[in-house]
C-alpha cells in the first residue's frame, strides 16, 4: 500500500522543515566537514574497526592482548582530542535525537489512532508493562 497524496505532502512538509532548520544545518556542516578531513576519518575508522575487531574477540571466547587493549585505548584518546571527530559524533547525535523524534511520533501515532503528547515522547522514564523494557 502506498501513502495517500495527502499523507505524501506532509511527508514532504516535514522534509522541507528538517532541511531547514538550522540544529539541522548545522549538524550536517560538522559531518560534511568531518567527512572532508581525511586524516580524522582514517583515525575514526581505525578505531572503530580495531573495537569491532576486539569485541569478536571476546564474543569468540578470546582474550585481547595487553598490546591489542593499548592500541585500542591509544586510538579512542586520539579519536577524544580530535575536534573533528568530536564535531562529527556531536552531529550524529543531534541527527539521530531528531529522527527518533519523528520515527516516535509517527509510530505512536501509528500504534495508538491519535498524535501523542509531547509528554508521551520526551518523558524519561515510560514505566512497566510498555514493551520497551
Amino acid at each position: 500500500m502506498t501513502a495517500s497524496p495527502q499523507i505524501k505532502s506532509k511527508i514532504v512538509e516535514l522534509c522541507e522543515t528538517l532541511v531547514a532548520d538550522s540544529d539541522v544545518q548545522s549538524a550536517r556542516e560538522k559531518a560534511e566537514a568531518f567527512l572532508a578531513n581525511e586524516e580524522a576519518v582514517s583515525l575514526y575508522r581505525e578505531m572503530a574497526t580495531m573495537g569491532r575487531a576486539l569485541h569478536q574477540k571476546q564474543h569468540n571466547g578470546e582474550e585481547p592482548t595487553g598490546e591489542e587493549i593499548g592500541r585500542f585505548t591509544e586510538l579512542q584518546d586520539s579519536c577524544d582530542a580530535n575536534p573533528a571527530i568530536l564535531s562529527f559524533i556531536e552531529a550524529q547525535d543531534v541527527l539521530r535525537g531528531i529522527a527518533e523524534v519523528v520515527t516516535s511520533f509517527v509510530g505512536k501515532s501509528l500504534e495508538r489512532g491519535q498524535v501523542p503528547s509531547e509528554a508521551e515522547i520526551f518523558s524519561k522514564g515510560c514505566g512497566e508493562g510498555c514493551g520497551c523494557h
